[in-house]
């Protein structure tokens, strides 16, 4: 299956692979948005290193990326953007209600940062956008589907302020399928990648019961 087809009315899928070998296939400036949330353990902060690498290449001008960051991994993370991508804001993902995971360092976490950045200038004109979300869903609390799903709350807001319908929304390691299922319910295009067939499965499943 081609990754980006050419028929602009099929272009959103789903697709089982490595996003740093799949990303080749992808048109430049072909991409509204890249919103997702890798893993945070640090044998994976790797994906962020491939995001800085491959995504300034596909983002359309004035493009957002937005993605989910572990507090640690901060430094870090922002180290890999540096020079690739402009860095804009940082925004809370609000998870004060419910069970929180500790921290050995004697942390109890409330929120989870997400940090924005864009490629070039941002775009005047669209208004003021929250840099907070509260999470209204349970999901990603009960975490049925993987066991680092996030409630669609987590991108609705921001996946409707940041693209109009028809856009591409690009989640380079999309789990079980929040993203595109956000963006099959606001009428945008999405490609979503993931490595684990499981779930990429488990995202075909919900995309199909819309």
């Amino acid at each position: 299956m081609e990754l980006y087809p050419s028929d602009k009315e099929n272009m959103s899928q789903i697709i089982c692979g490595d996003f740093s070998l799949l990303q080749k296939d992808i048109p430049d400036e072909s991409i509204d948005l890249v919103f997702t949330d890798p893993p945070y353990l640090k044998e994976f902060l790797y994906t962020y290193d491939y995001m800085a690498e491959y995504c300034p290449r596909i983002m359309k001008q004035g493009a957002s990326l937005i993605t989910i960051a572990a507090h640690y991994a901060i430094p870090q993370i922002t180290s890999y953007f540096k020079n690739k991508l402009k860095y804009r804001w940082i925004f809370c993902m609000n998870q004060f209600n419910g069970s929180h995971s500790r921290m050995a360092m004697g942390i109890e976490v409330m929120w989870k940062p997400m940090l924005w950045y864009v490629k070039g200038s941002y775009p005047s004109g669209r208004g003021f956008l929250r840099d907070g979300i509260e999470i209204t869903g349970k999901a990603g609390q009960k975490k049925k589907l993987h066991k680092w799903e996030q409630d669609e709350s987590w991108a609705t807001y921001y996946i409707s302020k940041l693209t109009k319908e028809g856009d591409t929304v690009l989640d380079p390691y999309c789990g079980s399928g929040t993203v595109p299922v956000v963006c099959k319910k606001l009428n945008r295009n999405y490609i979503g990648i993931d490595i684990n067939p499981e779930y990429v499965e488990i995202t075909n499943n919900r995309l199909n019961s819309i």
